[in-house]
């Protein structure tokens, strides 16, 4: 597997960019402390933005303690968007938001402190941390990743909205549990993921950050990409990874879009990184197996 870097736009006017999906020719981003949904066109450029949440400061990044910390953005069926705050702090970020694709786009929120709570509870989760920084959908299941422990949350889409609703009790998932691959012996966590529809595979993102808990930044010191097969909705136990090389400065990861899957092997891929200096950087790349 390799990862080959193309270009590189840095845009000040997404803080702390989080997450990145692909419609039609435009890309939609997210900051993980930025109340605003952009879309931009193929040239990275702004063409709107949609605001998510009410703040007081909605032209300027939500401070830490108050930010909703939206880690994840997913594409469903090509008619909506999902966002999901990480949970790594109650109840401020517990929120999940529905991005409606209509003529006009219409955001259904749902508070996730009751959601959060079932998912510490599963076994897999003693001993550590919510911290939900990725999801990937495929065939009406989503797929949430969780950074500590590096686990992976399998649910049925509708029935977790029928919870969310109120309709049914915690619909328990599949977890699966993996151990990434490391710099200077911190194990990197994931950080981003989405489907190549054509292979059934999760492409997801890790990256490594020197600091030991799920809320505060550390030294970046990388990140990888790498390929989980999906056959019959069923995640394998193993995984294929490169790292990612470094451009201007050490990257910090943070998602994974498809721009476009050009032959068996080879696919153009969108990145979004973090610079923890209040900007995002998009990198159009190409990966190879």
């Amino acid at each position: 597997m390799e990862l080959n870097i193309l270009k590189e736009v840095s845009i000040k006017e997404i803080p702390s960019g989080s997450g990145i999906t692909q419609l039609n020719g435009n890309y939609y981003a997210i900051g993980d402390d930025s109340p605003f949904l952009f879309t931009l066109n193929d040239d990275f450029k702004i063409i709107n933005q949609i605001q998510l949440i009410e703040t007081a400061n909605t032209n300027k990044r939500i401070s830490k303690p108050e930010k909703p910390d939206f880690e994840t953005l997913e594409l469903i069926n090509d008619d909506e968007i999902i966002i999901f705050g990480s949970g790594s702090k109650s109840p401020e970020r517990d929120l999940f938001l529905r991005v409606l694709l209509k003529d006009s786009m219409v955001v259904e929120r749902y508070h996730l402190t009751e959601f959060y709570k079932n998912l510490k509870r599963l076994p897999l989760m003693q001993d550590s941390e919510l911290n939900i920084e990725a999801t990937a959908f495929h065939k009406n299941q989503i797929f949430l990743f969780n950074r500590k422990k590096n686990l992976i949350f399998q649910f049925d889409y509708n029935k977790l909205l029928q919870y969310l609703k109120g309709e049914i009790e915690f619909p328990i998932p599949q977890v699966y549990s993996f151990n990434l691959p490391k710099i200077n012996n911190i194990e990197s966590g994931f950080s981003g993921a989405t489907i190549l529809k054509s292979t059934s595979k999760i492409i997801f993102t890790a990256s490594v950050e020197n600091t030991n808990n799920a809320y505060d930044d550390g030294e970046i010191l990388g990140s990888f990409i790498g390929m989980i097969d999906l056959s019959n909705n069923t995640i394998s136990n193993s995984f294929d990874f490169c790292e990612i090389p470094q451009g201007k400065s050490k990257l910090k990861i943070e998602s994974v879009a498809i721009e476009k899957e050009n032959s068996t092997g080879n696919t153009s891929l969108i990145l979004i990184a973090d610079d923890d200096q209040g900007s995002s950087i998009f990198v159009k790349c190409s990966l190879i197996w």
